[in-house]
């Protein structure tokens, strides 16, 4: 038997987690129609097509055709139900979130600088850093202790907006506040996730923080990734 500890791969992962939420559906359905009188063979017919139709659902998401997340949704909270029962690492669904609405976000084709937001946590700052970031990013000195300086060089170059989260209703606030078409979030696992499947409509492009010190504290982020994130998304 395979446990999902070996499916690696975020696609693999995210339609075992589709499968496993459709079996309980398709058997609802199942028994219904066997007590409503129709064959066994007919309602097991009936079955695999609810199973079918999930399978379905999830590969028009993954291939940008529907930006519902629904399919996303089902995957995710089946996995984290099933997690401790099998053993599956810490945060692989919620990775498994970030990478596939990333394979999806491929195939939304291009946008303006000015539509684009770059949203960042506010533990990318050093922790001993006396000004306060998340209500003026440009108060930074860029003395490279954190990664803030460097991000606000890639803001500059592109030209897009920028803002520092201190948690999600802060993320909320500033979202509605600028009204971006496309954000570029850097976040941990659990944050990005989370925001990912929150903001849809929005077209939402995850990448994920170090935790060169620990989760929350003096986290880091592959500044070449999210220029190359931005690189691949703008006109």
């Amino acid at each position: 038997m395979i446990s999902l500890e070996d499916l690696n791969p975020p696609r693999l992962l995210f339609h075992t987690g589709i499968l496993l939420f459709s079996i309980a559906p398709a058997l609802i359905l199942l028994l219904m129609l066997l007590v409503a009188g129709i064959g066994f063979p007919l309602s097991l017919v009936a079955g695999l097509l609810t199973i079918t139709s999930f399978q379905v659902y999830g590969l028009l998401y993954e291939k940008g055709v529907t930006d519902n997340p629904l399919p996303l949704r089902f995957s995710f909270r089946t996995l984290k139900a099933l997690q401790s029962i099998h053993n599956l690492s810490r945060y692989t669904p919620e990775k498994m979130v970030v990478a596939m609405n990333n394979r999806k976000v491929l195939s939304a084709g291009k946008y303006d600088s000015d539509e684009t937001l770059i949203l960042v946590p506010h533990c990318l700052q050093n922790h001993e850093c006396l000004r306060r970031l998340t209500f003026d990013p440009d108060s930074c000195e860029r003395c490279g202790k954190c990664p803030i300086g460097k991000l606000l060089d890639i803001r500059d170059r592109f030209g897009t907006h920028f803002a520092i989260a201190s948690g999600g209703t802060s993320a909320k606030r500033i979202v509605e506040k600028i009204g971006p078409s496309l954000i570029v979030a850097v976040a941990c696992p659990v944050d990005l996730s989370l925001g990912i499947l929150d903001v849809h409509p929005i077209t939402t492009v995850g990448v994920l923080n170090e935790w060169r010190n620990g989760p929350c504290f003096d986290t880091w982020v592959n500044t070449e990734e999210l220029e190359a994130a931005l690189e691949l998304f703008l006109q």
